[in-house]
């Protein structure tokens, strides 16, 4: 329980710069990815396995990828925090994570597309919502 604690502090410094500042703080989420790769090799999250922090980098690899085939409409930032996610909850969980996330925010921007709140050029921080989504996937 306390690593996601730790993952949640971090997450919730990130997400307080995306959701004021539109930026993502990289140091705080490299001195995250870095605490995530010693506890790893310290073996405070299980039996270190190189194939398993490989594969926890996947969901924030593959959103690389988005943010350069989509011209950056989805940050790099939002990338390397998926990555720090993944270093602290295994791929598994950053999945559910980034699901979570993804959901309530696209229920919540199409309500405000609905509403008139907001144009389809508006641009969403999507970390505050990855916090929201770990939330939902640590309680259940």
């Amino acid at each position: 329980m306390w690593i996601e604690l730790i993952l949640f502090l971090f997450l919730a410094v990130c997400a307080v710069f995306d959701g004021i500042w539109k930026k993502i703080p990289l140091a705080v989420v490299w001195l995250g990815i870095l605490t995530a790769i010693l506890l790893r090799l310290e073996g405070a999250m299980g039996e270190p396995s190189w194939l398993a922090a490989g594969l926890s980098l996947t969901p924030g690899i593959l959103f690389w990828l988005l943010s350069f085939i989509s011209g950056e409409k989805v940050g790099y930032g939002d990338g390397w925090v998926l990555m720090m996610i993944g270093l602290f909850s295994g791929a598994g969980r950053c999945f559910l994570i980034l699901l979570t996330g993804l959901a309530v925010e696209s229920f919540l921007v199409l309500a405000l597309l609905a509403f008139g709140k907001v144009h389809r050029d508006k641009e969403v921080p999507f970390v505050p919502f990855l916090l929201l989504g770990m939330g939902v996937v640590v309680c259940l």
